[in-house]
């Protein structure tokens, strides 16, 4: 069996300053969803070792304010994933409401989805110890299968005094935790290897494809917002993929600078979920631009 325990570093002292390319050609803001438990966490992994290798490579790229998003369910009563929001909270990274247990609202009514909403208040409000926490990311990026339950949802939810957190950059990050924590066990190295391989690579189309798709919508480049997990494969691949982002010409952002961009205050009269592009693409009746399958049987069947 392969050890999984992870040499953190020391996390003390500010952070640097944000890494920005000579010629940025854009604007990033890193979210992370399913705080303070995503997936398995293998073997001699705590949450809270997840919570410090995925904090120290943040800090390292002068990341600023990076938001995560909180199920408070994860909340069990045990003292790791509460040490883990801590140590969020603790490097100066805010918290939002992704629902209290990750609720799909495609399968609940507006009045079930709010209550779920608001079962995640009181732990917010204790953490963000009077900060603002009112940005909201909807689980599974759904927000109604109707127009007309879109449009509930998102009264509801600024009644309540949100704002959404959008997503413009995806590329499924959330599949590779569970596979990595079943090849780790196996040993099997060789798999681990196609698992970093297939996730830069499909970051790197993630990218590609969201700014071609910006500049078929908009005729402009655009701010982003990338949609990450704090499973345990981002312990490993986080370095990488900041690596990777920094070579595009990509600089780090806060989530309300990538949210600024006009863009983001377009209404948006479309049914379903998915990525602001999505949204945008449907309701101004654009043809999506081709993308690559994304290789769930293999990351399902791998190492089992």
């Amino acid at each position: 069996m392969v050890s999984a325990l992870v040499v953190v570093p020391d996390l003390a002292g500010p952070p640097p300053p944000a890494r920005v390319a000579g010629a940025a050609q854009s604007k990033v803001a890193l979210t992370f969803d399913d705080l303070p438990v995503h997936g398995p966490a293998p073997a001699g992994m705590s949450r809270a070792d997840i919570a410090r290798g995925i904090i120290a490579p943040l800090r390292a790229a002068g990341a600023p304010a990076v938001y995560g998003f909180i199920n408070a369910k994860g909340l069990d009563g045990t003292p790791d994933p509460a040490e883990f929001l801590r140590l969020w909270r603790a490097a100066g990274y805010p918290l939002g409401n992704h629902a209290f247990s990750h609720m799909d609202l495609h399968t609940h009514t507006v009045a079930e989805f709010e209550r779920d909403v608001l079962a995640n208040e009181d732990t917010l409000r204790g953490l963000m110890a009077g900060q603002d926490w009112h940005w909201f990311r909807f689980p599974f990026l759904r927000e109604g299968e109707t127009a007309e339950k879109r449009r509930a949802t998102a009264a509801m939810l600024r009644g309540h005094g949100y704002r959404v957190a959008e997503v413009t950059l995806s590329f499924d990050d959330w599949a590779y935790h569970e596979p990595y924590a079943r090849c780790l066990a196996r040993g099997d190295l060789a798999a681990v290897d196609w698992l970093k391989e297939s996730y830069l690579q499909r970051a790197a189309e993630s990218l590609d494809l969201g700014r071609q798709t910006a500049q078929q919508i908009y005729g402009r480049e655009i701010n982003h917002v990338m949609l990450l997990h704090v499973g345990a494969f981002n312990v490993v691949m986080l370095p990488a993929l900041l690596d990777l982002l920094e070579k595009r010409g990509c600089a780090l952002v806060t989530l309300d600078e990538a949210q600024s961009d006009p863009a983001y205050a377009e209404p948006l009269d479309a049914a379903g979920g998915g990525t602001l592009l999505d949204l945008a693409a449907r309701a101004r009746h654009v043809t999506p631009l081709p993308r690559a399958e994304p290789p769930f049987a293999r990351l399902t069947g791998l190492c089992k």
